[in-house]
């Protein structure tokens, strides 16, 4: 009896298994859900310009939330490989993270003069919520990948994406109300503080997670904290598929170059009023779940490489069709290639990456990785953005975008499939 009692209890045990995993479809789902009503690839840009942003800061807004979550990782991955418990270290600093979006939705609301400072603030909101949300996503991939067995981790990530795309196709229509009946700073407003209560309910869905502590097999870092970054190089250098993941990382950002000036060029080209981008927002939300779908079907059969290897080729497809298309439909149906691509790409980055890594060093290997994806995330947008304000030209950031792809896919193609070795 009392071994019966034990084992329903363990990390592993069906009925854990199923809780943690629904928690952490919510969970997922429910922030970036909530992150819908301010897309940062569809809402934000188009925010910023009005607001009177350069090209330059409109370039990284895509990139600026996962770059922020990054920086943090590297520096507190010694603490977390010696914790056998994440959960109350991720609780904690995932509330702090969330409650930039409520601070910045009740200035924007009652500061009705703030006027130099609305710029500032609405790009700082995801810059300060994602170093706080750094400080805890290590420790959480960590407890994720313990909570939710290999087989079902891509189902995992996709069903996220699919509850987050069901939330985003609301969202689109509730964006455009918004902002036909408040436009600018008290919509914006309105914006903020509903992203904040899907955060919120984000973080009381985790709360349910069961988490016990791990058998602590793995051997973290005993030295002083500058021998440890002085062995991260020697610990990089050692695991050469993460060196040509990090490549195919960085020539893999044509979404998030081309995205950044997407919803400009549309409008700009169509005449449509502002109001107009939910619309994009809704389609790329139906993309996304048809690509979460197959992601997830595709991911539980053949692994996570194939799902990045196909994504690349929707983004050359997308860049392609963008340049072309001269009408309102034509980049609606744009706007659900991208939301389909790009999350093919998530679900396949998370797969693959989690399984490259060695579990004895996976916290710190995942924190390194992050690191270095900062900066492709800055290079690669930051490129684009330079690119758009010299020449002005939207067609030259999407044709690069497709030839960096085409580059991925053959950095791509020497990385072997861990699933397949195993």
């Amino acid at each position: 009896m009392l071994h019966s009692a034990a084992s329903s209890h363990h990390p592993h045990h069906p009925q854990v298994v199923r809780r943690n995993f629904l928690c952490h479809c919510l969970e997922g789902g429910l922030y970036m859900g909530g992150a819908a009503f301010l897309q940062p690839e569809t809402v934000m840009p188009k925010m910023v310009e009005q607001l009177g942003g350069r090209s330059g800061v409109i370039a990284i807004m895509p990139a600026i939330l996962p770059a922020a979550f990054a920086v943090a990782g590297l520096f507190v991955s010694p603490l977390v490989e010696k914790m056998t418990r994440f959960k109350p270290w991720v609780m904690s600093f995932g509330l702090l993270q969330r409650l930039p979006y409520l601070i910045t939705g009740l200035l924007l609301w009652f500061w009705q003069d703030a006027g130099p400072w609305l710029l500032p603030l609405v790009v700082l909101t995801p810059v300060v919520s994602g170093l706080i949300g750094g400080v805890g996503v290590v420790a959480w991939m960590e407890m994720v990948t313990r909570m939710v067995p290999e087989r079902i981790r891509a189902a995992g990530w996709a069903a996220r994406y699919i509850t987050q795309a069901c939330i985003g196709m609301v969202a689109g229509a509730v964006i455009h109300t918004v902002l036909t009946h408040a436009p600018g700073q008290r919509g914006y407003a309105v914006l903020h503080l509903i992203t904040f209560g899907f955060l919120f309910l984000s973080w009381l869905s985790q709360s349910f997670m069961r988490e016990l502590p791990a058998a602590h097999h793995y051997h973290p870092h005993t030295g002083s904290y500058w021998s440890y970054l002085r062995s991260l190089p020697g610990l990089l250098g050692s695991q050469p598929q993460l060196l040509r993941l990090i490549a195919a990382r960085f020539t893999g950002m044509g979404y998030l170059m081309v995205v950044s000036f997407l919803t400009l060029h549309a409008l700009h080209t169509t005449g449509r009023p502002e109001a107009d981008e939910g619309h994009f927002v809704s389609f790329q939300n139906i993309g996304t779940i048809l690509g979460s779908m197959l992601a997830a079907w595709l991911g539980y059969h053949s692994g996570g490489k194939v799902l990045i290897i196909l994504s690349r080729i929707v983004c050359v497809t997308m860049c392609v069709w963008v340049c072309l298309t001269q009408s309102f439909s034509g980049f609606t149906a744009a706007y659900f290639v991208l939301g389909f691509g790009l999350f093919l790409d998530r679900v396949g980055d998370l797969t693959l990456t989690a399984e490259l890594c060695p579990p004895e060093r996976r916290s710190t290997l995942q924190a390194i990785l992050g690191f270095c994806n900062v900066w492709s995330l800055m290079l690669a947008t930051s490129l684009g953005g330079a690119i758009y304000a010299m020449s002005g030209s939207f067609y030259l950031v999407a044709g690069l975008a497709a030839v960096m792809s085409l580059v991925s896919i053959l950095i791509l193609r020497g990385i072997p499939e861990p699933r397949g070795q195993s």
